[in-house]
């Protein structure tokens, strides 16, 4: 019974302190795009392995992640670079299994911006062909990949830590979650958390009880 209560104890501890960390980080915040519309079709398509590289692009300094449209039904790990020329600059992988057509790659951040850099994506564990999505149109920087040219440009966007924590941002968000519901009201998040907390401590108050 003790050491139920102890890994009870130590649980809910675990659970508080990630809380903490994860809401004293900033979010990402949008830097830049490169102009390409959102309402866009698809260019291309490559198979698992292949990819597809984008010239005359601006990397702004600081980013840390990098967006990039793309559609596939099982979501392969992206791998997003960024060259200046042959040499490297950045890189980064993101996870698999992503829904929706906004994919985010984190990358190491450049302390300067770039002008004129590539940026490639690749992918890999995929067995499916992935499309890519942008803007159609005869431009003389259009992407390109392994098997040509792409008849157009790459939608991408550009990311960086912001300066307030998650913390700071909670009122607004509760704002923004209240909104267009049939009780609009920041209150409406404020009762979804307490619901949420009321829950938690009445399943710990039972496995306390149980446990005695």
């Amino acid at each position: 019974m003790v050491g139920a209560r102890a890994a009870l104890t130590a649980g809910l501890a675990l659970v508080a302190i990630a809380v903490a960390i994860v809401m004293s980080q900033s979010p990402e915040t949008l830097t830049r795009t490169n102009a390409i519309h959102p309402l866009n079709v698809r260019l291309t398509s490559v198979p698992g392995g292949g990819g597809v590289c984008q010239g005359n692009e601006l990397l702004p300094a600081r980013t840390t992640a990098i967006g990039v449209s793309l559609n596939a039904s099982g979501g392969p790990s992206v791998t997003a670079t960024v060259l200046s020329g042959k040499t490297l600059l950045t890189r980064g992988k993101s996870a698999s299994g992503w829904i929706g057509r906004l994919v985010t790659i984190p990358v190491a951040p450049l302390s300067h911006a770039v002008q004129h850099a590539t940026v490639c994506f690749a992918f890999s564990g995929a067995h499916e062909r992935v499309s890519f999505l942008g803007v159609r149109g005869p431009a003389p920087d259009a992407a390109g990949s392994e098997t040509g040219a792409v008849p157009g440009r790459l939608t991408i966007e550009y990311m960086r830590r912001g300066s307030s924590s998650w913390w700071s941002l909670a009122l607004a968000v509760a704002r923004r979650m209240g909104l267009g519901r049939a009780w609009a009201g920041t209150w409406v998040a404020v009762l979804v958390a307490s619901l949420m907390a009321s829950a938690i401590a009445l399943a710990t108050w039972l496995s306390a009880r149980r446990s005695t």
